[in-house]
């Protein structure tokens, strides 16, 4: 699943005006601090506030027009010159609209698969926040889509469920929690794909979900694919308890639960407990599961 952090239209539709106020206001005061009163001449000072607003005013209208690549560049520009004119209280206010530019960008380019370039942002974008977990968890997206940067985008998105934790932003600590886990129910799915999966591919999906505990708990559906890897390893107790586990955490429809319930009858069936079994089978009879289910109630259930 690929899913990514959409930014809310840049903060400068609403902010410009205020801002461009204010910033005459202290390019206009006679106390600008420059980083050396000596350093810049009174000419070069006036040729430094009139690109300041120059680059400001193009950020903003490259931000509404929803340009952010160019947005951010013309306030990092804007940050600069900032800086050399001593105008510390207007750096703040320019970073907050860069910091909304670089979502922008970031997330454009996440949408059009453009991993390095989105990563790029959310790196920069590190340098000014580091207490929103939307940075975290972009990063995380681009490069668990990157070849070879599996492991650090699940990083990433641990990041951004500690900090969406400590900020109390649950949703996107939610958002990151599920794209873990979907990373290791794909790989357990993978794994045991095919009527008879190997003992390697068995140990393939137990591993996936294994792992996934390092990261996060594990859902009902990790317990349906621990469930069936361990059925199909023969290991039938081991997969009753671990899908009635799945049962219990499952808040679906019946249809989605047949699949547990499906689990526990086959196991059931082979550690000869059969009337358990298809009465379980009972249950299965629904969704994917309702043919494979009256299946064994049809030609196994018949005598009980």
């Amino acid at each position: 699943m690929n899913t990514h952090w959409l930014p809310r239209a840049l903060a400068t539709r609403w902010t410009v005006v205020a801002f461009a106020g204010l910033l005459g206001l202290q390019l206009g005061a006679g106390n600008v601090r420059a980083q050396s009163d000596t350093a810049l001449s009174a000419a070069q000072k006036k040729k430094l506030k009139k690109e300041l607003q120059q680059t400001y005013k193009e950020g903003a209208k490259a931000g509404n027009a929803e340009n952010y690549e160019v947005a951010a560049t013309r306030f990092e520009e804007s940050i600069e010159l900032a800086q050399k004119l001593g105008l510390d209280d207007l750096i703040g206010k320019i970073e907050s609209n860069l910091v909304e530019s670089l979502k922008g960008a970031g997330s454009a380019a996440l949408k059009q698969e453009n991993y390095t370039d989105a990563l790029s942002h959310f790196k920069t974008l590190q340098e000014y926040t580091d207490a929103d977990p939307t940075v975290q968890y972009n990063q995380g997206l681009a490069l668990i889509n990157m070849e070879d940067s599996t492991e650090a985008g699940l990083q990433s998105l641990r990041q951004a469920i500690e900090v969406g934790n400590e900020v109390g932003n649950t949703r996107v600590a939610g958002l990151a929690t599920e794209r873990i886990r979907d990373e290791f129910l794909a790989r357990a799915s993978k794994a045991l794909q095919g009527d008879s999966p190997s003992q390697a591919q068995i140990d393939e999906a137990l591993s996936a979900l294994d792992q996934m505990t390092e990261y996060v708990e594990p859902n009902a559906d990790a317990m349906f694919y621990r469930g069936t890897a361990l059925y199909e390893s023969g290991q039938y107790q081991s997969a009753i308890q671990a899908a009635r586990q799945g049962l219990d955490m499952h808040q679906g429809s019946r249809s989605d639960a047949a699949k547990f319930h499906f689990v526990i009858a086959e196991s059931q069936m082979e550690t000869g407990n059969k009337a358990s079994a298809c009465e379980t089978f009972n249950n299965a009879t629904y969704g994917d599961y309702e043919a494979r289910a009256n299946h064994y109630l049809e030609n196994e259930c018949d005598d009980v």
